[in-house]
């Protein structure tokens, strides 16, 4: 067995050593020759070292990204005009996240099932840009949002809709 690196987010496991290694989100195993994906078992794995990390942090570190993204998406631009809607969705609604979400007033119930967290509950009150109705600066937020979450094994979907 061959574990190639694909991505640049590490992740701590051991290795038949038994020292600590890191690997990235995305692992590919190689084995006769023939290349799988196994982002399910990395999936469960990120789950597994999650566990540690408290709800509010997970928020925090993702509501960074998204202030991070649209601050440097906005950099030298005026606001786009085109008007829209942006969340995540959490599938399955339930965990510790959900949990934690639940009961600090963040989001609620998600069509078709899941867990909706609005763009508005992502960006903090403070930031200029918080209550803008360009859909692009709101897809920005929502993505980098979903993406930080993903590295703690959940998934979550970025969705949008124009106005």
């Amino acid at each position: 067995m061959v574990l190639y690196l694909v991505s640049s987010n590490p992740t701590l496991y051991i290795n038949k050593n038994n020292q600590v290694d890191h690997i990235p989100f995305r692992v590919i195993l190689k084995q006769k020759g023939v290349e799988n994906m196994i982002a399910e078992n990395t999936k469960q794995f990120l789950k597994f070292n999650a566990e540690g990390v408290e709800p509010r942090v997970m928020f925090d570190n993702a509501r960074y990204q998204a202030v991070k993204a649209v601050d440097e998406y906005m950099k030298g631009k005026e606001e786009p005009m085109y008007c829209g809607f942006a969340n995540v969705s959490i599938h399955p609604a339930r965990g510790r996240f959900v949990k934690f979400c639940k009961s600090n007033g963040i989001g609620d119930s998600g069509w078709k099932g899941g867990y909706r967290i609005s763009y508005y509950d992502i960006m903090p009150t403070w930031h200029q840009y918080r209550m803008t109705q360009s859909m692009d600066i709101k897809e920005i937020a929502c993505d980098a949002f979903a993406n930080a979450l993903k590295q703690y094994g959940m998934t979550v979907y970025s969705e949008s809709r124009a106005d």
